[in-house]
C-alpha cells in the first residue's frame, strides 16, 4: 500500500488572499485514498521547505527527505503561480520554487499541486525540467487559474481507488469540479524501460519503475 501526505493553506496573512476550501479539498484526498497516511500539515504548519531539497537554492533549508519525498504521493492545495506554489508563513520564503526542488531521489512518485497556473504551458519545461525529476513520475496541476472548491481531492482519490490511471483520475476529477474555461495539466517523466503513461495508484493497477534518469518529459493539458 502506498503512503501519502497532504499540505493545505487557507490563511495567507497578507502574503496572498485567503482561501476557503483548501482544507476540505486536501483532507478529502487524505481520508479517501487507499493508502498509509503519513502527514497532514495546514495553514501555519504547512511550510515550503517541506517540499525543497536540502542545500539547493537560497535559503537552502529544505526538508523534503522528511516530508514530501518520504511518501509515494502528496496533495497540496493553496495558491500558486508559474514560479511555484505558495504558503502563508515565511519559515523559508513562503514559496516552493522549482529551482529548489528535486523529487523522487528518495520516494515520491506522484504530486498533485491544486494551485493556479503552476503548470502553465509557456516555459513549463524550463521551470519544471530535468533537475526536478529524480525518480518522480507525475506532477498534476493546472495550466490556468482554478477555483477554490472542496471536492477535487476526494474525487481524485475515488477515481484512483476505482482503478483509473493517474492521468485519467486527475483529468476526470478536474472535469467534475471545473468549467471548460479551466485547463488541467500534467507533466510526466519517462526513461528507457519505464511506462509512466499507464501508472495507477499502488495496489490498483500497474505502476512503472522509477525514471531515475529520465529521457522524456511529456506535457499535456486540456479543457475541463
Amino acid at each position: 500500500m502506498g503512503s501519502i501526505g497532504i499540505e493545505w493553506v487557507r490563511q495567507y496573512h497578507g502574503l496572498a488572499s485567503n482561501l476557503n476550501n483548501t482544507k476540505p479539498q486536501a483532507e478529502g484526498f487524505y481520508n479517501t485514498l487507499s493508502a498509509t497516511r503519513r502527514f497532514q500539515w495546514g495553514d501555519d504548519l504547512a511550510w515550503d521547505r517541506d517540499f525543497e531539497q536540502q542545500g539547493v537554492g537560497s535559503p537552502s533549508s529544505g526538508t523534503d527527505t522528511t516530508w514530501a519525498d518520504n511518501v509515494d504521493m502528496v496533495f497540496f492545495s493553496g495558491h500558486g503561480s508559474p514560479g511555484g506554489f505558495m504558503f502563508g508563513v515565511k519559515i523559508d520564503d513562503a514559496r516552493a520554487r522549482p529551482t529548489e526542488i528535486r523529487w523522487g531521489d528518495q520516494d515520491l512518485e506522484f504530486i498533485a499541486l491544486d494551485a493556479c497556473n503552476v503548470l502553465e504551458a509557456d516555459g513549463v519545461f524550463g521551470r519544471w525540467g530535468w533537475p526536478v525529476f529524480k525518480g518522480l513520475h507525475y506532477i498534476l496541476g493546472f495550466h490556468t487559474t482554478t477555483s477554490d472548491e472542496p471536492d477535487r481531492g476526494r474525487l481524485l482519490a475515488q477515481y484512483l481507488n476505482a482503478g483509473e490511471t493517474m492521468r485519467r483520475a486527475w483529468i476526470k476529477a478536474c472535469q467534475d469540479t471545473e468549467s471548460s474555461d479551466t485547463e488541467w495539466a500534467y507533466l510526466r517523466a519517462d526513461a528507457a524501460g519505464t511506462d509512466t503513461y499507464n501508472d495507477h495508484w499502488w495496489g490498483k493497477g500497474s505502476v512503472s519503475s522509477d525514471p531515475v534518469n529520465p529521457t522524456v518529459l511529456a506535457y499535456a493539458r486540456g479543457a475541463c
